[in-house]
């Protein structure tokens, strides 16, 4: 057998572990769920477990606390929702394993901002079954990720998309007019303006000296390269939802990494010794033409830029990835932030309407702050008719992305194809090795951390 994730590892502990967050299996089963929420009476705690920025995802949980107590005041209800909040800032594999092990012990969330492999969280028993939502509500495709053997366990609260960022300041620099740069992204929607393109006008501009560095990227594993991956050929995963490792994709995509930075030189050798701030200012300030990266990205590019959303507006543009070579068409990536309801929770269907609560109640437009705050589209339709969403300067512009959006289902193996694919990357630009020798190590580390029937080799004879 091949190594799993630590969640999967986690199953046994968690399928003997039947404590709940706050009250035993055994008490629970006695308790019919359906009925949960008119048989509790006085005061009940919920405890609400968040990770990293973007602080607004549970602030629309607490809001919807506050809503949801005034309605039962109003009926003469019994009931009043406390929220007790864990805002962490750690590492997401630790978050989430310590999420597991609190509720091992009893004293997990009873509803938590989620992040990792879905299938095997849904294996180790942690997630709820919340298929009763009501899905109409939200924009087609936002549970595509969230969804496992036709049953959803995660709400999703808003749709960020990847992109190109390219500075508009220094197409106008190049001899661009205004005309030819409003026009720019639409070049790349329509598929006149390619991949390889856009890698020779970042070549361009920084030969020309308007820029230190043509194309950045993040310093860490992440998705984002697999977007760039996209452009040399097959997605990394099949219609079954399979992972599959295709030798020429994976190759073309590593060298073009390796010559982005020893051939090229858009891209720092050592970009991935750097620091995120680093490399956020060199965006919002004019250092570097192009970055790849989720589009809330840009609240850190303005923050370390001192830039308002108007002022990054003007001069950073967004724009599709490309269709190239072997992508026939332009896209944008959507990776939804979510919340999950813990398995164990003493109180699922307080749970379950506090969640319907944000996507059907006043609370809606909770969700609508949070999109304005992070540059997001939200997952809820009513939420991004709203004000705050369809004024926000950057919002307006990225719109039409939706007709564009991709998403990924849940893959065995993608976190190990990822965070391998991200260790090639670093020797790659270093120099330290060359495309092919890196194919072979990433190939050998998924045969020896995939189980062999989730993924697929397509390999050259």
């Amino acid at each position: 057998m091949k190594k799993r994730t630590l969640a999967l590892m986690l199953a046994g502990i968690m399928a003997l572990g039947t404590a709940g967050c706050s009250q035993s299996e055994s008490t629970r089963s006695a308790t019919a769920p359906a009925a949960q929420a008119e048989e509790v009476t006085g005061t009940v705690t919920i405890k609400l477990a968040h990770n990293m920025d973007f602080v607004t995802i549970p602030d629309a949980i607490v809001a919807a606390a506050d809503r949801l107590n005034e309605k039962y005041e109003a009926e003469g209800k019994d009931l009043h929702i406390e929220i007790e909040t864990d805002y962490q800032r750690i590492d997401w594999d630790e978050y989430m394993q310590n999420i597991l092990f609190a509720t091992k012990s009893g004293d997990g969330p009873d509803i938590f901002t989620f992040s990792g492999n879905i299938k095997d969280q849904v294996r180790s028993g942690l997630l709820l079954d919340i298929s009763d939502i009501d899905t109409s509500k939200f924009v087609e495709g936002s549970f595509d990720a969230f969804t496992v053997d036709g049953k959803i366990y995660s709400m999703p609260f808003d749709i960020p998309t990847r992109a190109l960022y390219y500075n508009k300041e220094v197409l106008k620099e190049l001899g661009w007019s205004d005309e030819e740069v409003e026009a720019f992204p639409g070049k790349i929607a329509e598929g006149s303006f390619t991949w390889e393109d856009f890698i020779a006008l970042c070549q361009e501009v920084q030969e020309k000296g308007l820029v230190e560095w043509g194309m950045l990227h993040r310093p860490g594993k992440g998705n984002d390269f697999l977007d760039v991956l996209r452009m040399y050929g097959s997605p990394y995963y099949n219609e079954e939802g399979k992972l599959v490792v295709n030798q020429d994709t994976v190759t073309g995509f590593f060298q073009f990494i390796y010559d982005a930075a020893n051939t090229l030189k858009i891209t720092p050798q050592d970009i991935t010794q750097r620091v995120w701030t680093d490399i956020q200012k060199m965006v919002g300030e004019g250092d570097a033409f192009a970055y790849y990266g989720p589009v809330f990205s840009s609240t850190y590019v303005a923050a370390e830029a001192n830039l308002t959303p108007e002022e990054l507006a003007e001069s950073i543009g967004f724009a599709l990835f490309p269709k190239s070579e072997k992508n026939e068409a332009p896209f944008t990536v959507a990776a939804p932030q979510s919340v999950s309801i813990n398995a164990h929770t003493e109180y699922p269907e307080i749970c379950k309407a506090l969640l319907e609560e944000v996507y059907a109640g006043d609370s809606v437009k909770e969700l609508a702050v949070h999109g304005d705050t992070i540059f997001s589209l939200t997952s809820v339709t009513k939420a991004n008719e709203m004000e705050e969403i369809t004024t926000n300067p950057i919002l307006e512009k990225i719109g039409y992305m939706a007709d564009y959006v991709v998403t990924t289902p849940p893959i065995e193996g993608e976190s190990v194809f990822r965070d391998e694919l991200f260790k090639q990357i670093v020797l790659l630009e270093l120099g330290q090795v060359t495309p092919e020798d890196a194919f072979k190590d990433f190939k050998v580390q998924v045969e020896l951390n995939v189980d062999e029937d989730e993924v697929v080799f397509e390999l050259n004879e």
